[in-house]
């Protein structure tokens, strides 16, 4: 199984109101042949001006005996009506037991990469210069949901190039009309089909034709009580050899309050 593709994290994506600070926290399941193989918590704020998305993605079930990770990533930008501009992101987390880290100045063009270590012997490098234009994967994806809650199915029409500081991905959305959604019942939701191509930054020992095909699958979004922004709900995407991938929506609700009141 490969690890979390920039597909994978079009549930790590939250939708910001016009001119009101938005927040809230999620939980989603992600499984393959019904077993739970990744877990994803999402704390996001949004607006007036700023924007700040955060996001925990762990291994889990059957899943941990084959592929061990546990990663954090945050985004921050600026948001207005016309656009998202994203300033800076970060990840750093354990795979297979080893500490990576990742930051990336998005204001820079080209974008500043500090990656640690460097480089890892069995993944190509990315150079910055071919990521020019790029946005980082959550940026991204805030971009996607924005759309689809100010235009409804027409939302899904987005062409994107993500860049993680060690994969360079293209992804295309297009609409696919509005439907119903497994395990939100009662619930319309805007569908999106999803298409997205590895650019760079590949492992080395991966057959480059296989690596370069695109993965394909659909993205249902709508907000999952009143008065909560868009999310992604449900995400059914096809992965190599295992088949496919769903990651569901489990819980959402504001963010909770701490003992101290912040």
């Amino acid at each position: 199984m490969r690890p979390p593709t920039a597909a994978a994290a079009l549930l790590l994506a939250l939708a910001p109101a016009a001119h009101a600070a938005e927040a809230v926290e999620a939980h989603y399941v992600a499984r393959v042949a019904g077993l739970r193989v990744m877990t994803i918590d999402v704390h996001a704020t949004i607006g007036p001006g700023t924007y700040r998305i955060s996001a925990r993605a762990r291994s889990a079930g059957l899943a941990t005996l084959a592929t061990r990770f546990d990663q954090t990533a945050t985004a921050e930008g600026a948001v207005t009506d016309a656009a998202i501009r994203p300033y800076r992101f970060r990840a750093e987390g354990a795979w297979q037991g080893e500490t990576r880290r990742v930051d990336l100045v998005l204001a820079e063009s080209p974008p500043r990469v500090a990656l640690d270590p460097p480089e890892v012997p069995e993944r190509e490098p990315v150079p910055p210069t071919l990521a020019q234009g790029g946005v980082d994967t959550l940026t991204a994806l805030l971009a996607v949901s924005r759309q689809v809650s100010r235009l409804g199915a027409r939302g899904c029409d987005l062409d994107v190039t993500v860049f993680d500081g060690r994969r360079l991905k293209r992804i295309i959305l297009t609409p696919a009309g509005e439907g119903r959604v497994s395990g939100h019942p009662g619930v319309t939701a805007v569908r999106c089909r999803v298409e997205g191509r590895q650019l760079a930054g590949f492992w080395r020992n991966w057959d480059r034709e296989e690596a370069e095909r695109p993965q394909t699958g659909m993205v249902w979004i709508a907000a999952p009580f009143e008065g909560a922004p868009a999310l992604p709900l449900r995400l059914e995407m096809g992965i190599d050899w295992l088949g496919t991938l769903v990651v569901t929506l489990d819980t959402a609700h504001p963010p909770t309050r701490r003992a101290d009141g912040r």
